[in-house]
């Protein structure tokens, strides 16, 4: 089959024909239909710092956001039939530990990821194990599909921020910050600001909602939010600037969810965070699956706009030029068809 691999710990991938995969006990075997570029698998085409230390498996199939059919069943498999359509959760909760035991295998004590510590969906036929896969009804878009994962974080982070009646600030139009305040809207928010250093996503961003939108190089954020400040702040950049900044415009009791994964420490005013009583929470991935189910209601009652996102589509051997779209920021949600 169609593939691209990580041979080896170095940057790139490899375009290549792989051994057509079998399910063992426990996982199903789905035919491709579409996969997602993420933030994670940049780290891993680039083979950084972050790449280097969270145990990818080399060499394997790189790829973990995806919409599939299912084709085949390993034993044991109950929750699944062929013929379904089903989108992939990534996270391979252990069910054993704590926090599975008490609904937050989201946090798994011993976490694995589908498409970092196993083979993913990059490549026309993936297995993926049962605990982590979705079914989704089939009047969802294919290119829907495929961007659930990613667009289940922004409905978290839109979760956890209790953003309805609120003036919420997304900081980033990227992937995650667009689905944040498109969450945010669909839940309800009073208004919805977002930031983004580049036109193009700020562009893609109004496509898909009443946002007020800004570019902070540009426009001071006193000038965007005067005296009247933000109940939450969604932090999807990773730019300890932009988060550090964007705080004092915070009103008292506000809530600060934190998306983005910051390079090295930040430099924060913790007195200023304790006298405001500001909530500062930290979000992994998609609440299994709570955040799931909210998001495909939404979807199916037409409260989420998102297909805008998805700027570029690309077959799987043209690879290279959909990476270079995603690492340039050329464009918002890139997508590889096998």
């Amino acid at each position: 089959m169609k593939s691209l691999v990580k041979e080896h710990e170095a940057p790139g991938f490899t375009f290549k024909e792989s051994e057509n995969p079998t399910p063992d006990k426990g996982e199903v075997l789905i035919s491709v239909k579409v996969s997602a570029i993420c933030g994670s698998d940049l780290h891993i085409y680039q083979w950084d710092n972050w790449a280097k230390g969270v145990g990818i498996k080399v060499p394997g199939i790189s790829g973990h956001e995806c919409v599939g059919k299912v084709v085949g069943l390993g034993e044991g498999v109950t929750s699944f039939v062929v013929g379904d359509q089903v989108s992939v959760e990534t996270h391979i909760p252990c069910g054993e530990c704590e926090l599975c035991l008490n609904g937050n295998q989201h946090i798994c004590e011993n976490l694995t990821y589908f498409g970092l510590h196993t083979d993913g969906c990059f490549a026309e036929w993936a297995v993926v194990p049962e605990v982590c896969l979705r079914k989704i009804p089939d009047s969802i878009p294919e290119e829907i599909g495929a961007i659930l994962e990613p667009l289940g974080v922004g409905m978290h982070a839109a979760q956890v921020g209790d953003v309805q009646g609120k003036k919420v600030a997304v900081l980033g139009a990227g992937p995650i910050g667009l689905y944040s305040a498109c969450a945010s809207l669909a839940l309800g928010a009073e208004s919805v600001y977002i930031s983004d250093l580049k036109q193009a996503r700020l562009d893609v961003a109004s496509q898909c909602g009443d946002f007020n939108i800004f570019n902070p190089a540009e426009t001071g954020l006193t000038d965007v939010f005067g005296d009247s400040k933000a109940d939450v702040i969604i932090e999807t950049t990773g730019s300890g600037r932009a988060f550090t900044e964007a705080v004092p415009y915070l009103k008292k009791g506000g809530i600060a969810v934190m998306v983005g994964l910051f390079p090295g420490d930040i430099s924060l005013d913790l007195s200023g965070l304790v006298a405001k009583e500001i909530t500062l929470r930290g979000i992994h991935g998609r609440r299994m699956w709570e955040t799931w189910d909210l998001m495909e209601e939404l979807l199916l009652e037409g409260k989420l706009n998102v297909a805008p996102s998805i700027t570029h589509q690309f077959p799987l051997e043209d690879f290279e030029e959909a990476f270079k779209v995603a690492i340039n920021g050329e464009g918002v949600k890139v997508l590889l068809k096998p």
